[in-house]
């Protein structure tokens, strides 16, 4: 079995990581592998489109397109 070494994790994280793994029982090791295989076990957004492709293919809808890249940036007032 593969090893990973993690290096610089902000002592708040840290904490928080601590207290997580308490609540749960497990180590910190185990609720690592733990949040690492929800988070990895999650569609992303282009599985969520072939998904929702398949459902309304198979009741004779259309495709989806992914919608365009989008920029988000902050109005600012000028002063």
């Amino acid at each position: 079995m593969a090893a990973f070494h993690l290096r610089d994790i902000p002592p708040g994280l840290l904490e928080r990581l601590r207290e997580r793994a308490a609540q749960s029982g497990r180590s910190m090791n185990s609720e690592l592998l733990a949040i690492l295989a929800g988070e990895l076990s999650r569609p992303t957004p282009e599985e969520w489109l072939r998904r929702i492709d398949a459902y309304l293919e198979r009741y004779g809808g259309r495709p989806l397109e992914p919608p365009p890249e989008v920029l988000i940036r902050e109005d600012r007032d000028s002063r």
